[in-house]
């Protein structure tokens, strides 16, 4: 698959676009503000848009005849899928025990003709379409708006349209609430204008590319123990909580979701609060997209909110507590002490793309720019060719850049940095699986990457949150003086460290970490 969008070639690739992507397509109504960046990356990487006849079928039982004959209008624009070849006994017999429906039926023409390489890849918004690919293992051509344009974005960075993209805070009141970014929250909150001008001098963090187009918003908001949430069921006990009041984020192949997680978990931290909630609608697209990465970094549904506009669900996360039935991610900001300590060296040319300093706080403005994914991604790729293999999930790295080599060094070479181990991936049994684990998550292009998978057995795949920045950086030298490094060398990868020494650190460079 990322060899497939890697690169512009001579030959035609071919994508299938199922039923739900042409309906977000041509509708009259924006369903999902997406689908433009996908189609624009479709036509940057020259795919053949393509639709089965059973995109046909369905489209032409719309009982409202204006929408049904504006979409039959409109398909012209695609080619259509002239031979239809039925799929064989051999690929039927995969769901065999599960395949009940017509519209089963429907799902397994459009996997077949991918599956017998008739078609390149198959873009749906189908979650059990995916998980039918990924069943065949076939996953990597089975894409989802978001996984196509991360895919896409992360493969052909020369092509990316931005300049740069910023993170920051401004004012409402600065900020043009008739741009189209904002009429999803028009259109499921009655009262949001009024609401958005009542906040004029109040901030926000907003994402916008170099045309001043917005990307991402996010308000937050403290709320006291006093508070009332007599309109959510289950009640909520008395706590502090961060509120995120207002969160949307366009698909953007920049992980840029995974940015605001991280200004909402920092904010979070700051202010000491014992859980985060927000509140959302989930009957679009878009938003169970929003509502899987809430999901995925430990969120968990709560409950509903009773409004003027409807149902919501409550979504809470929990600060100051660690479950040890989640993972490291889910837990995450929470982090816990009693765990193996490394110093991990890395080359100063790295270092900077793969750990830009994202220490966000309500006092400063921050920017985060460049064309490439893994700077906004929170959880990252750190690829290593070490024997040592006694690391775990959750153990603490602090990151130690490189600097000149001869005298210098003792003095440019520093700790920068803190992260938590979520995941260590070895004895990869292809070249596909190795790439399939680093996501566009790693500083090193898909050139780089193939090279290393010539040597499977050496690799190791170390997957980590970047959690913060050190706030004072310490020096080769003040680690030989304290015999934190043994003296007149440097660290190797995953140098040990014990926890007197790495609360020598965190003294010394003046960093606090709320660890539990």
């Amino acid at each position: 698959m990322m060899e497939q969008i890697h690169k512009l070639n001579n030959s035609m690739p071919k994508a299938l676009l199922d039923t739900n992507i042409i309906i977000h397509r041509e509708n009259s109504v924006v369903s999902n503000y997406n689908i433009g960046c996908l189609y624009r990356w479709l036509d940057k990487l020259h795919y053949t848009k393509i639709i089965h006849p059973y995109t046909v079928r369905e489209i032409e039982k719309y009982k409202d005849k204006f929408v049904r004959e504006n979409l039959l209008a409109k398909l012209s624009a695609y080619e259509h899928i002239k031979v239809v070849s039925a799929p064989s006994e051999d690929f039927l017999k995969n769901f065999i025990n599960t395949d009940k429906t017509e519209n089963d039926k429907i799902d397994n023409s459009l996997l077949f003709y991918v599956y017998s390489g008739r078609a390149d890849l198959l873009i749906t918004e189908d979650k059990r379409l995916i998980s039918k690919a990924e069943s065949i293992g076939i996953k990597d051509k089975v894409l989802s708006i978001n996984r196509f344009i991360e895919k896409a974005t992360g493969a052909n960075p020369t092509l990316v349209d931005y300049k740069m993209l910023a993170v920051k805070k401004e004012l409402f009141g600065n900020i043009d609430l008739s741009v189209p970014f904002f009429d999803t929250f028009k259109k499921d909150y009655k009262k949001f204008a009024y609401w958005f001008n009542k906040k004029s001098e109040e901030e926000v963090y907003i994402c916008k590319d170099d045309k001043n187009n917005i990307l991402g918003f996010l308000y937050l908001k403290i709320e006291g123990e006093n508070e009332s949430y007599d309109n959510i069921t289950p009640q909520f006990n008395r706590k502090q909580r961060l509120k995120v009041g207002t969160f949307k984020v366009l698909s953007t192949g920049f992980r840029l979701g995974e940015r605001f997680i991280k200004i909402i978990f920092d904010n979070a931290t700051q202010y000491g609060v014992g859980e985060i909630y927000l509140t959302m609608f989930e009957n679009r697209e878009e938003l169970q997209i929003l509502s899987d990465l809430l999901l995925h970094w430990g969120f968990f549904k709560f409950g509903e909110k009773k409004t003027q506009d409807g149902e919501e669900t409550v979504f809470v996360k929990k600060i100051g507590c660690y479950d040890s039935s989640l993972s490291v991610q889910e837990n995450f900001p929470n982090i816990l002490y009693n765990k193996q300590k490394f110093v991990l060296p890395i080359y100063s040319k790295y270092h900077t793309t793969l750990l830009p300093d994202s220490k966000l706080n309500t006092e400063n403005e921050d920017d985060f720019l460049g064309k490439e994914p893994h700077k906004y991604a929170l959880q990252k790729i750190y690829i290593s060719w070490t024997s040592e293999r006694d690391i775990k999930k959750g153990d603490i790295i602090l990151f130690y850049r490189i600097g000149e080599h001869g005298s210098n060094k003792k003095y440019s070479s520093v700790i920068t940095s803190l992260g938590i181990i979520t995941n260590i991936v070895f004895n990869f049994k292809s070249k596909e699986e190795f790439l399939g684990h680093c996501q566009n998550r790693t500083v090193f292009p898909l050139e780089d990457l193939d090279k290393f998978a010539a040597n499977l057995k050496r690799l190791m795949v170390v997957k980590f949150i970047y959690t913060k920045s050190l706030t004072k950086r310490l020096t080769l030298g003040f680690l030989w003086d304290n015999e934190i490094i043994c003296s007149r060398e440097g660290p190797r990868p995953f140098t040990k460290i014990t926890d007197a020494q790495f609360n020598i650190i965190l003294k010394e460079s003046q960093t606090n970490i709320n660890f539990l």
